[in-house]
């Protein structure tokens, strides 16, 4: 059966937003959009299309923290000193629920280094969503990278060349993650830097990170 093309017409202001979500969740979330008024009706059409791709809550609260939490990976595992819960809410998905899990990796990169976790979480770690580790002058600036991931729509990093999405340039630090570790086969790849207490940049990543690997 051929593929359809569907347009529809003379769709209010007020009735694109949700309509947008509705096709985002179907996945349909690169529609063309054209206004049919001269007068900025393009600038708003175009608004409400960033508003939907830039959905990130403003309200992550720690809900809880639980201890003993740990998770198993292929080759070892992680036993978290710290795992806090958060819960933030979206336009798009409602509420959500991230788990941050902080560890200490021996001879990593080098070196022993912190790690935060985060993961989709419905109490304990369930998916892992990004891992952020520390930077090389952690001890100075309790900073911690993690790379960015997408660029194929699925798994590949992007390289210094690549054209990142919008909402990373304008939302999070970036910086290419082995000027941040200085160690060899560290990747050279764009990352975003978050201090240790920057819950919020932490979980957005995570939450973007989280959408993108759905779409695949």
């Amino acid at each position: 059966m051929c593929p359809f093309s569907v347009t529809l017409t003379n769709v209010p202001d007020r009735e694109l937003g949700p309509l947008l979500r509705q096709l985002a969740e179907a996945g349909f979330d690169s529609p063309s959009i054209k206004a049919l008024s001269a007068d900025g009706g393009a600038k708003r059409a175009d608004a409400l299309a960033r508003r939907r791709t830039s959905d990130l809550p403003d309200d992550w609260r720690l809900v809880r923290e639980r201890e003993g939490e740990s998770y198993r990976w292929p080759n070892g595992r992680d036993r978290y000193s710290r795992y806090r819960i958060f819960i933030g809410t979206t336009r798009a998905e409602g509420a959500v629920q991230i788990g941050l899990g902080e560890t200490i990796r021996k001879n990593k990169w080098g070196r022993d280094r912190k790690y935060i976790v985060a993961f989709l979480s419905g109490g304990s770690p369930q998916q892992p969503l990004v891992e952020f580790v520390a930077a090389d002058n952690y001890e100075q600036t309790r900073e911690l990278v993690a790379v960015i991931r997408g660029s194929d729509g699925g798994r590949r990093m992007y390289g210094a060349g690549d054209a990142l999405p919008t909402l990373y340039t304008e939302r999070f630090q970036t910086e290419t993650y082995n000027d941040r570790v200085d160690h060899p086969g560290a990747w050279n790849k764009v990352a975003v830097v978050a201090r240790e207490d920057d819950d919020h940049a932490i979980l957005n990543h995570a939450l973007i990170q989280s959408r993108r690997r759905q779409r695949t």
